[in-house]
């Protein structure tokens, strides 16, 4: 009897701790996905600012004049690399990208390189990186409707996004817009970003408007760049 009596005298106990451990467990998940909304939050209105400040621009055919917006204290310039497409051929292969005069330096901040002959963007520091993509499409003539997809591999040669676009069948100049984005996670440092186009069928009229698309990244964690000088 008396060994029963502590078995019952304790499992309230016991579900009392079980409850508590619930419910610290509960209010810890909250909390991460909380935190993680507003980051993800600021880095959406990040990214929209970009692409609002690069349509208000006037296209012209050899440049793109992309007005990137000022940064605060947790985004540096430093922490933040935007490259331009060159080739408007819709077709299979490597991606062809460029950085462009910013202010005195260059659209890419300390935290990268980009080598321009293999067109791969080296990220310099583990983290956290918001990475997305604008591509933008118009019609010169009778154009068939097909799929162009671009997707971005990391060095071990694992997809880190992918985005496709199905382009319309038209017979008139009709703009076509995508914007594809994620946020992606690198472990360790010197990572290294490429991207390779596919289409489905030959896009015959259809072309990648240069001034309106490329694609960029930046550092959401700010454990480590942001403290650099």
């Amino acid at each position: 009897m008396s060994a029963s009596t502590d078995v019952e005298s304790q499992s309230p106990a016991a579900r009392s701790r079980s409850r508590y451990l619930d419910t610290f467990l509960t209010v810890s998940v909250i909390a991460l996905f909380f935190m993680f909304m507003v980051a993800l939050a600021g880095a959406l209105y990040f990214a929209k600012h970009i692409e609002d400040k690069i349509s208000e621009q006037t296209p012209s055919k050899d440049s793109l004049i992309a007005q990137l917006p000022e940064t605060g204290s947790a985004y540096k310039m430093q922490n933040f690399a935007h490259l331009r497409a060159t080739e408007s051929e819709l077709k299979s292969g490597v991606m062809a990208w460029e950085t462009f005069a910013y202010g005195k330096g260059r659209s890419i901040g300390s935290l990268y390189s980009f080598d321009k002959k293999q067109n791969v963007l080296d990220v310099k520091e583990s983290g956290s990186y918001f990475l997305y993509v604008q591509l933008n499409f118009s019609c010169t003539g009778r154009c068939p409707s097909g799929q162009f997809t671009v997707t971005f591999y990391n060095q071990h040669n694992i997809k880190e996004l992918t985005c496709s676009v199905s382009l319309p069948e038209w017979s008139e100049e009709t703009p076509q817009s995508q914007t594809c984005w994620r946020v992606v996670t690198f472990l360790e440092n010197q990572n290294r970003l490429f991207a390779k186009s596919t289409i489905n069928v030959t896009l015959d009229n259809w072309k990648l408007e240069l001034n309106d698309s490329g694609f960029g990244m930046f550092l959401v964690d700010g454990l480590r760049s942001v403290h650099h000088t």
